[in-house]
């Protein structure tokens, strides 16, 4: 199958989608263009990559895949991000020897909201780690300064970690096959936490989720987020940064579990500016529950302002 049949193939099974009456009911009141959000929810993602500058440079990928005839496009918001109709890019060379990294564009917005503090920091932890994605991205913007440890709880999904780091070229990670629950009491400069969530904002990557999409999934994630948070924040220096994030639309897995944070912890809510990328303002009231007004300083990003996935991302100071 070529590149055109297998983008068709793509755009036939989205076709197909029903979205459930109770998701539209449920995230309609949120969205300021309802008939937008679900007619983009419904399009396939075009396919995005991230230069590793630990190995290659904007001009030499250009160079390359102007030679294959795939047509990239630079994102306005991360220059070092390309998105492409041509689903062929993770077969190249590129690829294969790490010059580039197969991502998703909202997977890169967590280390960006600290840059300036990652180039600094002396210790970091990505705290669900496998893949990569973040680590990698993570890595490059220390430039093999501090030290980097990237743990998972999934043993299975350890091995992926382990290639990707070596493929890309960091020599500043360590990897741990840890339970966030269960980490031992250390702290670092900066925490990402990454929660396991429902997953219904990456709908236009695994259009799959929907037909198993309940409420009462939402509800267990919650639980078990709150919990997460908690130690993620514990792990924190004095004066550290958690970063907190989802691919989630739903506010219990979002903004309830920051609230639930800041009830807790000493904690407040710095906010998150990144040019180029419309962000929308975080929730403070949902379903009859008041948040802390802080909560307005976390971004959501919703799929139809940006063409992306839909993501949720908290920037909270110790």
């Amino acid at each position: 199958m070529n590149s055109r049949e297998s983008k068709c193939a793509r755009e036939s099974k989205f076709d197909s989608i029903v979205i459930p009456e109770s998701f539209r009911l449920r995230y309609e009141p949120l969205v300021d263009n309802p008939s937008a959000f679900f007619e983009t929810i419904r399009k396939p993602l075009k396919r995005s990559f991230r230069v590793n500058t630990l190995k290659s440079t904007c001009d030499e990928i250009e160079n390359r895949f102007d030679t294959y005839g795939i047509e990239i496009k630079q994102t306005k918001w991360l220059p070092l991000a390309y998105v492409s109709e041509n689903p062929d890019i993770g077969s190249t060379l590129e690829s294969f020897l790490g010059k580039i990294y197969i991502q998703e564009l909202t997977s890169m917005l967590p280390p960006l909201v600290v840059e300036e503090e990652i180039r600094n920091a002396r210790s970091i932890l990505d705290s669900c780690a496998a893949p990569g994605s973040k680590t990698t991205q993570i890595a490059a913007l220390t430039s093999h300064g501090g030290t980097l440890l990237a743990s998972d709880i999934n043993y299975s999904r350890i091995r992926a970690l382990k290639n990707n780091i070596n493929k890309v070229g960091a020599t500043n990670c360590v990897i741990a096959n840890q339970d966030l629950r269960e980490f031992p009491k250390v702290e670092f400069d900066i925490v990402f936490f990454d929660a396991p969530c429902s997953s219904d904002g990456t709908l236009r990557k695994s259009p799959n989720i929907l037909p198993s999409w309940t409420e009462k999934k939402i509800n267990r994630f919650t639980n078990l987020q709150k919990i997460m948070i908690l130690k993620a924040f514990d792990l924190v220096r004095r004066g550290g940064t958690l970063v907190y994030s989802t691919c989630a639309f739903s506010p219990e897995e979002n903004e309830e579990v920051v609230d639930y944070l800041l009830r807790k912890r000493d904690a407040s809510i710095a906010p998150i500016t990144l040019p180029g990328i419309t962000l929308g303002d975080g929730l403070t009231n949902w379903a009859g529950a008041e948040f802390d007004s802080q909560l307005s300083k976390t971004r959501r990003v919703w799929p139809h302002h940006n063409d992306t996935g839909g993501f949720y991302i908290a920037k909270i100071l110790k």
